[in-house]
C-alpha cells in the first residue's frame, strides 16, 4: 500500500503510524475507502471524491459494497448505509457500442439514480425520475477506471438494464 506521504517523507514515527492507520487508503491520491476496504474505483471530480469500496466482496451474496460522496472531512452520501452484500444494492455492465467501450456501475437511492461510468471519460451521473440532473467527470488519477474485481461481487446485468 503506497502512504499519502511523498516516498522520502514516510511517517516514521509510532504515533504517525497510529493516526495514518485510522485515515482512509491512499494510493497517490486520496479515495474515501477506509485502510480495510478494495478500492473498486475513485475519482477526483472538481473538489468532491467519489468511491466505491468494498471488503469482503468475493459474490454478490458476500462482503459489501459502499458508494461515498465527499471530502475527506465530510462524506455528503454514503450507500447503502448498511454494510450488507451488494445484491439488490448495485448492478454493473460493460458497455460496448460501435468505437465505445466503458463499464457501469449503478444504484437507486429512492427517485434518484446513480451511474457511475469509467472508460474515456470517466465520472458519474446522477438522474431523478430519468431526468439528467448531474454530470461530474474524473479528473486524471490511478483509480479511475472500475477494478475488475468488482464483476465477482457485484451482480451483472445486461447493458440494456444499466441505464434505464
Amino acid at each position: 500500500m503506497k502512504s499519502r506521504f511523498p516516498r522520502n517523507a514516510r511517517a516514521t514515527s509510532l504515533l504517525g503510524i497510529l493516526c495514518f492507520a485510522s485515515m482512509p487508503a491512499f494510493s497517490d491520491e486520496t479515495t474515501l475507502c477506509s485502510i480495510h476496504e478494495e478500492v473498486y474505483f475513485s475519482c477526483h471530480a472538481g473538489n468532491k471524491v467519489v468511491s466505491i469500496c468494498a471488503s469482503g466482496n468475493i459474490s454478490p451474496m458476500n462482503g459489501y459494497v459502499k458508494y461515498r460522496f465527499g471530502t475527506l472531512t465530510h462524506i455528503e452520501l454514503e450507500y447503502p448505509k448498511v454494510s450488507d452484500p451488494p445484491k439488490g444494492f448495485f448492478s454493473i455492465s460493460d458497455i460496448n457500442q460501435g468505437n465505445v467501450q466503458s463499464t457501469h456501475l449503478k444504484f437507486k437511492s429512492g427517485a434518484y439514480d446513480y451511474v457511475i461510468y469509467s472508460g474515456f471519460p470517466s465520472g458519474l451521473y446522477v438522474k431523478k425520475h430519468g431526468e439528467l440532473l448531474s454530470n461530474l467527470f474524473c479528473e486524471s488519477g490511478d483509480y479511475q477506471e472500475i477494478n475488475r474485481r468488482a464483476f465477482r461481487g457485484i451482480p451483472t446485468v445486461p447493458a440494456g438494464e444499466i441505464d434505464d
